[in-house]
């Protein structure tokens, strides 16, 4: 297993040049872990400098319409670093891309918590709670696993930031296809919506309701993932005694922060809130 550790305070070329940290100061960075076998299962990890085994990991998902994106994506950084400077331990993982079988990312969101939880006596954080933050196609599959794969109840809470709930919504499809983005749903189940509409609610989000604690964040001028699929989720929580929260800010797009990030620090405080509420213990 390949892993590059960095020590933050070591970082004098940073200093002398000075650039800016990518981390709060005396993060200890473990970057590029190997999770699994595939090229993909790779894992950075986080860990703040005053920590214990009570200090528990956010594990970060990121987006890209299941074809793309990264682990170290940019949108990914802010809330890390909030997180971080928060007291908690942060992950954050790549997945293997679309490949016909959703349930090999579902392996990948396991593997990755079965490779914290392994690491959590040597790291000094707790091996028992966590929390999936996702974004986009990495919120839909947070849910998914929060609420239709957490076999072990390990993960506490669930937030997703414009993930996907409803995979059989006709808004969601006017609304992806406008973006030519139809494609990236069939390679990832393995079939059109014609061929086999029963495996787009199999992996819908909104058709599985366990007792996990979701914050749902939406734009309210989205339109790619419209905030109707925020909505609907909630609503079914709600109505089945699931404690669930929702924010939709109106000027936020697919960036929820909105234009000028008018909406970062509102949003960062209510995920930190939301935390303290449902995961800390």
């Amino acid at each position: 297993m390949f892993t590059s550790k960095i020590a933050v305070p070591l970082l004098v070329v940073l200093l002398f040049t000075g650039c800016i940290l990518p981390f709060p100061k005396g993060t200890e960075a473990l970057q590029n872990q190997s999770y699994g076998s595939h090229q993909r299962n790779k894992i950075d990890v986080f860990l703040p400098e005053e920590r214990d085994t009570s200090t528990e990991i956010i594990l970060l998902i990121h987006g890209g319409a299941w074809v793309a994106g990264d682990k170290g994506g940019a949108e990914l950084k802010d809330i890390r670093n909030s997180l971080l400077e928060a007291g908690y331990a942060v992950a954050s993982m790549n997945y293997r891309y679309a490949c016909g079988d959703y349930h090999k990312q579902m392996e990948d969101v396991d593997n990755a918590l079965n490779h914290l939880s392994s690491h959590a006596t040597e790291w000094n954080v707790n091996s028992e709670r966590y929390a999936l933050m996702g974004f986009s196609a990495g919120g839909h599959l947070a849910l998914l696993y929060g609420h239709a794969f957490d076999s072990n109840n390990r993960v506490k809470t669930v937030i997703s930031n414009v993930g996907p709930t409803d995979l059989t919504n006709s808004l969601f499809h006017q609304y992806i296809n406008h973006y030519n983005l139809m494609y990236s749903i069939e390679q990832l189940l393995g079939a059109t919506f014609e061929e086999d509409s029963a495996l787009y609610a199999e992996a819908s989000p909104l058709f599985h309701s366990s007792n996990c604690p979701t914050l749902f964040l939406y734009g309210g001028m989205d339109d790619l993932v419209p905030k109707e699929q925020g909505i609907a989720m909630f609503d079914t929580l709600i109505a089945n005694g699931v404690v669930a929260d929702t924010t939709i800010p109106a000027q936020g797009t697919h960036n929820v922060y909105g234009p000028n990030n008018i909406y970062k620090n509102q949003i960062d405080n209510e995920v930190l809130d939301w935390l303290q509420l449902h995961l800390n213990q």
